[in-house]
């Protein structure tokens, strides 16, 4: 791996008499990479010993820190596949050192004690589960975490235990091994001059706890995974919003859980998809045939090729008023989420302002499309349907 900023500044935070390690970074700060880097070194430093990777699901490790382990551990050459235990997913070095990853919702958080501890996208557990794991760590817990919102990790162990906990903020800065265009795609989202910064910006810009202030919705929750949301819920709509070439088509599936409660899984977010690819692209998207789909009216033209591959599909009412109608009632229900782009448009989906500072009844426009897909399907919910 290419010795980032990063790594060097997680590697002095490790140095530290702290028993807690508080890694805070925005988008692409390449902070669990790093992470993943050093404790790769300690599991080889100390003989026998046990570092646990804890994330929020098993889809949610595989995808990510499992993927990034088995990555640096190739680059440093010393990957010898007999060594990885594919059924209890992990990895025992020369010197019996093991590093294993576990899932919150397959672990049991008074489970065997172990070295180190590494909480990946930390704000996903709550402080009891995260406690109850660290109290069986001899060494040292690691955390780290987009900051969205604040939370345990602020309030309960960078200002309550300040004594035990050292605290890193990282930016897409101090990656230096980020493509030129991956580091483009970050700075297309920095404020013009002028310009107030998005909230998206303040919390994967600038790695800054972000603010709801001025937002359209608040206080969502973020689920471990697909499967939270599904637990005791009923699939009762999908919301999708049309893209063109420079703009992604978005899919929604929403989720009944009672009591004013919805559920929301990000299924699809694509760029250029043709009218007559809706199909196919639905299939392999897994979409449920018997589910309504609730779509972008104005493309009538797609929504015939949807129906004629067999899913039910309708237009959604855009009629005067919709856009705050759809947005009240999203905003009546507690909304449990998963998706990495749910997140990002969550975050940043505002409303306008004017010259004055003062908010309109009307969202800013960009960033928006799953945010329309869900509406779309809200508003429909609260009506009669007989015709499907």
């Amino acid at each position: 791996m290419a010795i980032t900023s990063a790594l060097k500044k997680i590697e002095e935070t490790l140095y530290e008499p702290t028993r807690y390690k508080v890694i805070q970074g925005g988008m692409s700060a390449g902070k669990t990479y790093a992470i993943l880097t050093l404790l790769i070194g300690y599991a080889m430093s100390y003989k026998e010993s046990k570092i646990t990777i804890v994330g929020l699901s098993y889809a949610h490790l595989k995808d990510g820190a499992m993927s990034d382990f088995k990555n640096v551990m190739k680059e440093a050459n010393i990957w010898e596949p007999m060594r990885w235990n594919i059924t209890d997913s992990q990895y025992t070095f020369p010197n019996s050192s093991v590093l294993q990853f576990r899932s919150v919702d397959k672990m049991g958080a008074r489970g065997p004690r172990r070295d180190v501890l590494f909480v990946n996208e930390a704000n996903g557990i709550s402080y009891e589960v995260f406690k109850q794991m660290a109290d069986r760590s001899r060494d040292f817990s690691i955390i780290d975490y987009n900051p969205s919102a604040e939370f345990w990790a602020h309030t309960e162990l960078v200002k309550k235990q300040a004594d035990k906990t050292s605290f890193l903020v990282l930016t897409f800065e101090d990656n230096e091994a980020l493509s030129a265009q991956e580091r483009a795609n970050i700075l297309e989202n920095k404020p013009k001059d002028g310009e107030e910064p998005s909230n998206w910006w303040i919390v994967y810009g600038l790695g800054q706890i972000g603010s709801l202030e001025g937002n359209v919705y608040k206080g969502w929750e973020l689920a471990n995974g697909e499967e939270q949301v599904k637990d005791g819920s009923v699939l009762v709509r999908y919301g999708l919003d049309f893209g063109f070439s420079n703009d992604e088509t978005a899919l929604v599936a929403v989720y009944d859980r009672g009591e004013k409660k919805i559920g929301v899984v990000e299924k699809i977010y694509k760029k250029g998809i043709l009218p007559s690819q809706y199909g196919a692209m639905l299939e392999a998207a897994g979409i449920d045939h018997s589910v309504l789909i609730v779509a972008d009216s104005a493309r009538p033209e797609i929504i015939a090729e949807i129906k004629k591959a067999g899913f039910r599909c309708i237009g959604a009412n855009k009629d005067a008023g919709s856009v705050l109608r759809g947005i009240e009632r999203v905003s009546e229900n507690q909304v449990l989420y998963y998706g990495k782009n749910i997140e990002r448009e969550y975050l940043s989906y505002a409303w306008r302002k004017k010259k004055s500072g003062e908010l309109q009844d009307e969202p800013q426009d960009g960033n928006d499309h799953l945010m329309d897909a869900l509406r779309y399907a809200v508003d429909d919910m609260f009506k009669p349907r007989f015709d499907f």
